[in-house]
């Protein structure tokens, strides 16, 4: 969240934005009343994918909203840190020979499974691995196609220059370059097993085509810098 100046909600009601997590599906009738309310403290609110209830239920269209949402490679995040469920304590590097057990149990787990089309599907009990049906990627896809601005975290700084240069705001690509951004190698490298790479990008097929479909329509076009 960024505050309006010195504009702070009292504490209580900091809190609360954060603890519920359903706001974003707030009737349209609701919806500027929410809007109007939170406006006069921050500048934007954001959250992590997780209990967001039906997005599609949500006003994006609403003419005093911005919505910005960053999408990302599937196989990418499978490999990332902050993995889901309880892999986040048990997973914290890439596939090595003594992890390759656990990556599998991770690669068929519930929370792992096309983990983007599970929040942007309009019903989230569609994902069923490489079983996933086009009704539910098709469904992620219509509501992508509502968002005001896409990202591809592949060029986020990039991205977020030119999003800032869209809404006149000072983005510096310099403030998106940190101590946790990681050159890494191929991403078959990284999974070292050539059987498992195959495997989850089966799995996760749905995903990864939404993904691609995604990057066309990214306010910066990665391959094209």
């Amino acid at each position: 969240m960024w505050w309006k100046g010195d504009s702070r909600p009292p504490l209580a009601i900091r809190g609360s934005i954060s603890q519920q997590s359903f706001y974003l599906s707030k009737s349209q009738s609701q919806w500027k009343a929410w809007v109007t309310f939170w406006r006069s403290y921050f500048h934007y609110t954001s959250q992590e994918y997780r209990n967001f209830g039906n997005l599609h239920k949500t006003n994006w269209e609403y003419e005093n909203l911005v919505s910005m949402i960053v999408m990302r490679d599937p196989l990418d995040r499978f490999l990332s840190g902050g993995k889901c469920g309880s892999f986040h304590e048990s997973i914290h590097a890439d596939p090595t020979e003594d992890t390759q057990d656990l990556y599998w149990e991770y690669a068929n787990s519930v929370c792992a499974d096309n983990y983007a089309l599970g929040v942007l599907a309009n019903k989230s009990d569609c994902v069923h691995g490489k079983d996933t049906s086009i009704a539910c990627l098709e469904s992620a896809k219509k509501l992508l196609s509502r968002f005001t601005f896409i990202l591809d975290k592949a060029c986020l700084s990039d991205s977020m220059v030119v999003l800032g240069d869209t809404l006149n705001l000072t983005i510096t690509k310099e403030g998106f370059e940190g101590r946790l951004h990681n050159v890494h190698p191929p991403m078959r490298d990284r999974f070292g097993n050539d059987t498992l790479y195959e495997y989850v990008k089966k799995r996760f097929r749905r995903e990864i085509e939404l993904y691609e479909w995604s990057k066309e329509r990214s306010i910066v076009v990665c391959n094209d810098l």
